[in-house]
């Protein structure tokens, strides 16, 4: 069974069309990792000078420490107080919200563009007045706590419903209140960028990985139709059992070492370059009203992990169309549509639930958006929602991909 494997790794290793997918996803996936920082653009609050690249990076990190710490209510009073001060001395000067930065230094110093315009840019602060309501002109937050604001925030999300259209049943909503119970007050503020850039790449474009595995999979038993070999293997006297099993493993490692290669790949760019700190800080650092209970580093292993279950899944069932057409085309485009064009279903509304569940989209949005499933009284989040569904396609598919292949051998 040992050498059938390495065997048929061989030729996976030798569909030219597969590894160029695979070189290409991979390239691509490493330029949009090191394009995320190296372009990245901020303004040093202690310099006013534009900084950019790495030379942003630890601006940032500069920035975001000097709020380090539990975002308790006299915190809050505190950023209150600073956005109250920036916004009365912007409004002593005429046309303050038409000047750029370089003008406010150039005409009215560095100090006081610190006490306006660059206090108001700091993130933290950002941040906080997309969940607190921050009046400019009576200078003060619309809630007292941060808690308070999430609260509201997610209520209002139970009451317009997902996308503003799927409203949410009774069970959904108090598994989310459940849910965002579960969240320790108060909040941790810190410098966790490594994580959050390594958890923004996995999310958005692990896909063209998936697309990349799909494509290299479709001629595992497809390609052997195609190039009339099917009929030379059938009469050999392992044919019939031990080289599709063989067929299956050498495919499943394959896209394991891919996908973890990709994943190491986007995680050594990231915590290589902003640090790995941060790791135990909330993930409501990037998004104060996300419902989970989890850190920056255990939600970057879930993503990977969920990631992992989506390329066994989708690499069954392209086994499975591998295994029934007897053309490799149909045996890739069909699962190539599936993770890509689910991105165009979250425009239809009737669709979107089942549309998030297509490869790219549940990496998009698990753990960022309050999605899930109910039936009856059980109610399942998109995490787990898909997990059930690539181990079940994973479980399913792989037997009936073997049991075909066989049945198309004996004809």
């Amino acid at each position: 069974m040992g050498t059938l494997i390495r065997y048929e790794l061989k030729k996976i290793l030798g569909n030219r069309a597969g590894m160029a997918a695979c070189a290409l996803a991979f390239g691509v996936l490493l330029l949009f990792s090191v394009l995320n920082l190296v372009t990245a653009s901020v303004r040093d609050f202690e310099t006013g000078q534009t900084k950019t690249g790495i030379e942003a990076q630890q601006c940032l990190e500069s920035e975001i420490e000097s709020y380090a710490g539990p975002i308790t209510d006299e915190r809050i009073a505190q950023a209150e107080d600073e956005l109250a001060t920036a916004h009365r001395l912007a409004g002593s000067v005429p046309g303050f919200d038409d000047l750029s930065s370089e003008q406010i230094i150039e005409r009215y110093g560095l100090e006081f563009w610190q006490d306006t315009l660059g206090t108001m840019n700091q993130q933290f602060l950002i941040s906080l007045q997309g969940v607190m309501g921050f009046d400019s002109k009576a200078g003060s937050f619309k809630y007292a706590s941060l808690e308070e604001g999430v609260d509201e925030a997610l209520e209002q999300q139970l009451r317009s419903g997902f996308a503003g259209e799927k409203p949410y049943s009774d069970a959904e909503k108090e598994y989310w209140r459940e849910k965002e119970a579960q969240v320790e007050w108060p909040l941790q503020y810190g410098y966790a960028n490594g994580w959050a850039n390594s958890l923004n790449c996995l999310m958005a474009y692990m896909g063209l990985a998936i697309a990349a595995l799909c494509i290299v999979v479709s001629g595992v038993f497809a390609g052997e139709y195609q190039r009339g070999t099917a009929a030379v293997v059938l009469p050999t006297r392992r044919g019939k059992k031990a080289l599709p099993m063989a067929k299956a493993i050498a495919a499943m490692v394959f896209a394991s070492v891919f996908w973890w290669l990709c994943v190491g790949m986007v995680l050594a760019v990231n915590i290589g370059i902003c640090g790995a700190d941060g790791a135990d800080l909330p993930l409501q650092i990037v998004g104060y009203t996300i419902p989970y209970s989890v850190g920056m580093a255990q939600t970057v292993v879930s993503i990977a992990l969920l990631g992992y279950l989506i390329v066994l899944g989708m690499t069954g069932a392209t086994l499975l169309l591998s295994s029934v057409v007897h053309s490799t085309m149909p045996a890739a485009v069909a699962p190539l549509c599936v993770v890509f064009l689910g991105l165009m279903g979250l425009f239809l509304a009737p669709v979107v639930k089942i549309a998030v569940l297509t490869p790219a989209s549940a990496l998009n949005y698990s753990f960022s958006r309050m999605l899930s499933y109910a039936v009856g009284p059980a109610v399942l989040d998109l995490p787990t929602a898909a997990t059930v569904l690539y181990c079940v396609l994973l479980v399913v598919s792989v037997p009936f991909a073997i049991r075909a292949f066989r049945r198309h051998q004996m004809a």
